[in-house]
């Protein structure tokens, strides 16, 4: 038998096949196993993106993967709002905690305020840079 590992072409069937594997590996043994994407968007009044949120939820743990405004549409609380989605999101999805990897504290004031905390430093991580995890954690009463 002939084995091969490569990585897999957008198109394929895998990533349902792969999802549905770990689906039942997780309702074997009882614990989480698949991260469920999910993706929020934000529109303006036509309908045009100008921005969004790519997170997974795994185990009532939200991990939000990336947020992106459009260049032209920035510094006006977009982005804010969008984590504020976020966190309502995986509340309603039962979360029970939050994070996120960051290499930018500009709005770290504005995070801590609203709950969320340094969790984690790492030195030279994605680009060589210095990254943060954040976390917050959702108390019984917010779910």
């Amino acid at each position: 038998m002939s084995l091969t590992i490569r990585e897999m072409e957008r198109g394929e069937d895998f990533a349902e096949w792969f999802t549905d594997l770990l689906q039942r590996e997780e309702e074997r043994v009882g614990e989480p196993r698949a991260m469920d994407e999910h993706y929020l968007v934000l529109t303006n009044e036509i309908g045009d993106w100008i921005g969004g949120v790519r997170y997974g939820l795994r185990g009532g743990v939200a991990q939000l993967l990336d947020i992106a405004v459009e260049p032209d549409a920035r510094h006006q609380g977009h982005g804010w709002r969008l984590l504020q989605a976020f966190e309502a999101r995986a509340l309603e999805l039962g979360a029970h905690v939050a994070e996120f990897w960051t290499d930018d504290l500009r709005a770290e004031p504005m995070l801590l305020a609203s709950g969320w905390h340094r969790l984690f430093t790492r030195s030279n991580y994605v680009g060589g840079r210095t990254w943060y995890l954040m976390e917050k954690q959702f108390e019984a009463a917010d779910r």
